[in-house]
């Protein structure tokens, strides 16, 4: 089943994905369709069903309202762990030295590298990327997203994935500056507009994880090709472990790190017009165009995170 929340002139609504076709799922929320068995779920849709409109009028937004958190993981593709710098960029060469001091720091972790998005990175899977103001350093990363369906504390490994309600897609824009000049890299990750997802949540009984490929395309140009099977940590892992640490609740997302090929070793930072798409197999595509700050004014769009600048 496929879910997904889109913007009418009365509001936003939930929505079933069929092909190319969405039915509005009257009074109900992506996240309370997750919290349900899969024979509930199919039972509240059919009683909820109301019109019909096609795709291609629909106008997407996040498909997750609101979650308590955004953790994600890094460097859990080893491709992208073994990156090499170009050395001659003397840039990229400061920004690796801080990654390999930071890392060489904790020889023997117990736990992988976790960090937080802040949940006002979150924007629809085809809104504008703001490009910020105060730096030139902005990176891609697409990944695949847990979104959490049920409440969760120390849980094993084998109890993890009953508490998986679906995934969805993100891009893990990144401010390298920003991110690298603390060790807690939150900065950088954080930025308003960085954390788009969609288009849509896929759960859990409907997806198959083994191997579904992972693309991002830059301007056209494919820059990253992998797949779920390259993953360092499995699904099960990674909410086992976080659950160690912190209770997990209905719609909480975890994105779970992004394969080699990001702009950063090479200096090929994003530009102002680029246009970003990244896919998940089974899941769909999101493409998102990087904007200058300025752009988009004082707030995001009506029914989103709203910005506070000075």
């Amino acid at each position: 089943m496929k879910l997904v929340r889109y913007r009418t002139p009365d509001g936003i609504t939930t929505g079933l994905l069929d092909g190319e076709e969405i039915t509005a799922l009257e009074g109900l929320s992506v996240v309370e369709l997750l919290i349900l068995s899969p024979a509930d779920r199919a039972a509240r849709v059919d009683a909820a069903r109301g019109a019909t409109v096609p795709l291609a009028d629909a106008e997407l937004t996040a498909p997750v309202e609101q979650p308590g958190k955004f953790l994600a993981l890094g460097f859990n593709f080893a491709d992208h762990a073994g990156e090499q710098p170009d050395m001659s960029n003397q840039t990229v060469v400061d920004l690796y030295e801080t990654v390999r001091l930071t890392r060489a720091a904790y020889p023997s972790p117990k736990l992988p590298t976790i960090f937080n998005k802040q949940t006002s990175s979150i924007c629809g899977p085809f809104d504008p990327v703001l490009m910020p103001e105060d730096s030139e350093l902005l990176d891609y990363e697409g990944e695949l997203v847990i979104v959490i369906g049920a409440h969760g504390r120390r849980l094993s490994p084998g109890q993890a994935l009953s508490i998986v309600g679906g995934y969805t897609v993100t891009n893990d824009i990144s401010v390298r500056d920003w991110q690298w000049d603390t060790p807690t890299t939150w900065p950088g990750k954080s930025f308003d507009t960085h954390g788009p997802i969609g288009p849509c949540v896929v759960t859990a009984d409907a997806l198959d994880l083994s191997d579904l490929a992972i693309r991002t395309w830059v301007n056209g140009e494919l820059r990253q090709d992998s797949s779920t099977a390259a993953m360092v940590l499995d699904v099960a892992t990674i909410v086992s472990t976080i659950s160690q640490i912190c209770s997990l609740q209905p719609g909480d997302l975890i994105a779970t790190g992004t394969p080699g090929g990001i702009g950063t070793p090479t200096a090929n930072w994003l530009k102002v017009g680029d246009v970003m798409r990244v896919e998940v197999e089974g899941i769909g595509v999101i493409e998102n165009t990087v904007v200058a700050e300025d752009a988009l004014g004082p707030s995001l769009p009506e029914g989103e995170w709203s910005l506070s600048r000075s």
